[in-house]
């Protein structure tokens, strides 16, 4: 047989929220997250402070890497002005070497030179010769080198040097380019 309790037990009586708690606890849990709230923002302040203060630092260090940098540049344009002078200066020694050369294999006997004045390509020269044969001989012999062109003779005078008859000219050319 089937038995039914038919009685009612005691009933567990359901505990209500108590609103006085709620009213501290409330105010409470906002106070505990907006204290968790301020130490996090914080936090990250003082951490981004950190790095502005690293960011700076390295700004100075690069600053100082930079006018380096620009002290070594000036440093290289100056030797490199002085590399230049110093090549101009090689190149510019050997075109009167060549002149000296070319018109010491080419000059006549009997003849003599008084002066040479060398402007950039453009050469004078004065001199002594025996005759005029030898001056046109010379002149020749300048055309005839590849080293010299548009010989040109300025003027030719007889003159007497020690007793001695002698023809004085003035010859201009110009250096052959190489």
């Amino acid at each position: 047989m089937i038995r039914i309790n038919l009685i009612r037990g005691k009933r567990k009586k359901r505990k209500e929220l108590n609103i006085d708690v709620l009213y501290i606890l409330l105010p409470l849990l906002v106070f505990v997250g907006i204290l968790v709230f301020h130490r996090s923002v914080s936090g990250k302040v003082e951490q981004l402070g950190t790095d502005i203060g690293k960011a700076n630092a390295e700004v100075a260090r690069l600053k100082k890497e930079i006018g380096e940098v620009e002290s070594f540049k000036v440093r290289k344009a100056e030797l490199q002005q002085k590399v230049d002078v110093i090549s101009k200066l090689q190149q510019g020694r050997k075109g009167p070497v060549k002149v000296f050369e070319a018109l010491s294999a080419t000059i006549p006997e009997k003849c003599w030179i008084d002066s040479l004045a060398i402007k950039g390509d453009r050469i004078d020269l004065r001199g002594v010769a025996a005759n005029n044969y030898t001056i046109a001989n010379f002149m020749t012999a300048l055309g005839r080198s590849g080293r010299f062109r548009d010989v040109v003779l300025g003027s030719a005078e007889q003159a007497t040097v020690s007793n001695v008859k002698l023809v004085r000219f003035n010859l201009s050319f110009r250096a052959a380019q190489e």
